[in-house]
């Protein structure tokens, strides 16, 4: 068992459930979750009220924005208040730099993510150390609702890096046992290696998978493809979107219903499937709009977010860039949540390798975030053993900001796979005006 593992583990441990609020917040979210709608606004306007206020006080961005305005806290009376604030764009944050991040936290109160950079240069998202431990306490709801306890083993295929990426035998996952997780390892995930990722769950008696939805699919065809029974409580896919072919196979592989869920690295807003199977906004999380589309005849809305529990980074009225299908229907399950039809988030091809790896457009992201000063970024695969990567650089790119982009790919991604840097002045849109972070032209 690797220190680095076991280390990083009790440390994640300790952040997320034992040095913040984490156990008050879960008893909280475990009471609201049945309260009616007209209380869960008193309690967004309440949070959104207190979010304003800090921004106002700690956030230069805000400060400057809300002055200009004329927007001072005390004119957040209503939940409609919030739309005398722009729309915010990543573009802004971007040009914002650090001037959208609180000055009430020093470093050592933070920790930093990353978004996984679908369309350009990735966001650098600080968080504070408060802020994990609700975060966890939110994303632990969703883990009860597929029936998840804290003593059941969890695996996960998504992008953490668990050995180099040109090795292709030995183990291929790491086991925490601190926090109960199986990582396995996506940047592996192959036909070959699905046999060893399985029996590695049997192992460590994983009841639920959670990762990118393209991941867990592909090892679900595998097992299903190997005669290999792995069957589990729950599965959990989220970052991409999931359609019915997709759902029944994961369902078929390991005997168990799916719970897919949607959350933003942003930290702005969640959806969750409940025990019934409905999608349900996550009122408690942060305020969200849907505001209809202009190239979707008013069926797709836009979401629109207000996170409430990330001080240090908020943003306000964030365009995800994610749409959703809305529902007028009432679930039987009792909460009064709003219901949301689809999601419509990430999607796109996959890019195969000669032995038979598979990368998924949340994991190609997530590879991509070693991008600096790109305003948007494409894979193109024209050959099973070769990739163009298409970049628009901005004003302030420069030679070594390639050389880093290249050798960040190349030390995520197998040898076998040949790459070539492409400079652009744009990438191509879909008829409706949307960018597709990969394209596979090869046969499946």
């Amino acid at each position: 068992m690797k220190f680095k593992v076991v280390s990083k583990g009790a440390a994640n441990l300790i952040i997320k459930r034992y040095s913040g609020p984490f156990w008050i917040r879960r008893r909280w979210l475990n009471r609201t979750q049945w309260l009616s709608a007209s209380e869960l606004k008193k309690i967004q306007l309440k949070l959104l009220k207190r979010l304003v206020r800090h921004c106002y006080n700690t956030v230069p961005y805000y400060r400057w924005l809300m002055d200009e305005r004329g927007i001072s806290p005390e004119s957040i009376k209503t939940l409609d208040d919030i739309k005398r604030f722009p729309i915010l764009y990543k573009k802004d944050v971007l040009a914002a730099e650090k001037s959208i991040f609180s000055a009430k936290y020093p470093g050592w109160m933070m920790t930093t993510g990353l978004t996984g950079g679908t369309t350009g240069t990735p966001l650098s998202l600080p968080r504070n150390l408060f802020a994990v431990g609700s975060e966890h306490a939110f994303v632990r709801r969703q883990w009860d609702w597929a029936g998840i306890g804290f003593r059941d083993c969890t695996a996960y295929l998504s992008g953490r890096v668990v050995v180099d990426a040109n090795r292709n035998d030995g183990q291929l996952y790491e086991y925490d046992p601190f926090m109960k997780e199986l990582i396995l390892s996506t940047y592996h995930l192959s036909r070959e290696n699905a046999r060893q990722f399985g029996e590695a769950m049997k192992r460590y008696r994983v009841k639920a998978i959670v990762g990118y939805t393209s991941s867990i699919y592909f090892l679900a065809k595998c097992c299903l493809d190997l005669g290999m029974k792995v069957k589990l409580k729950a599965v959990l896919p989220t970052s991409e979107t999931i359609n019915d072919l997709m759902r029944d196979t994961i369902a078929e592989a390991f005997e168990c219903r799916v719970f897919d869920f949607y959350g933003a690295a942003e930290r702005v807003c969640y959806i969750h499937t409940c025990d019934h199977g409905s999608y349900h906004l996550i009122p408690e999380y942060g305020y969200t709009e849907f505001v209809p589309a202009e190239d979707s005849n008013n069926n797709y809305r836009k979401v629109i977010a207000t996170g409430f529990w990330n001080f240090a980074m908020p943003l306000i009225r964030y365009d995800t860039q994610d749409s959703v299908i809305l529902s007028n229907e009432i679930c039987p399950c009792g909460r009064e949540f709003a219901v949301i039809k689809s999601v419509i988030g990430r999607t796109g091809d996959v890019i195969r390798t000669p032995s038979g790896r598979e990368y998924g457009p949340t994991l190609l992201a997530r590879v991509a975030k070693g991008a600096n000063n790109i305003l948007e970024s494409q894979i193109i695969q024209d050959a099973i053993d070769h990739i163009n990567i298409l970049y628009v650089p901005n004003g302030k790119f420069t030679t070594t900001d390639l050389l880093n982009f290249r050798k960040h790919m190349g030390h995520n991604l197998p040898d076998e796979l040949k790459m070539d840097f492409k400079r652009v002045s744009s990438v191509e849109r879909t008829a409706s005006g949307k960018m597709n972070l990969l394209i596979s032209k090869i046969k499946s």
